[in-house]
């Protein structure tokens, strides 16, 4: 299935995109960051990095369909 991907912050800097687009074999985010990880290996996704498919905030674990966006969103520092 194809997915979109919104890379935010530091990731869209590393990537040098802000959207990608990855075929995923698998059915969860999980399988989304495994994906977006082979395609873009500068990519640094740690274990701080949060998800969201379309609009809903998810753990790794959650499902992903054919056509969703998912969001990797990684912390936002300041003050």
């Amino acid at each position: 299935m194809k997915v979109a991907v919104q890379l935010f912050g530091p990731l869209a800097e590393q990537a040098g995109r802000s959207r990608l687009e990855v075929v995923v074999t698998g059915s969860t985010v999980r399988d989304v960051v495994s994906a977006v990880a082979a395609a873009a290996p500068a990519l640094k996704i740690d274990r701080s990095v949060r998800f969201a498919v379309n609009t809903d905030y998810c753990e790794s674990s959650a499902s992903v369909h054919d056509g969703d966006v998912v969001s990797l969103i990684p912390p936002v520092g300041g003050g």
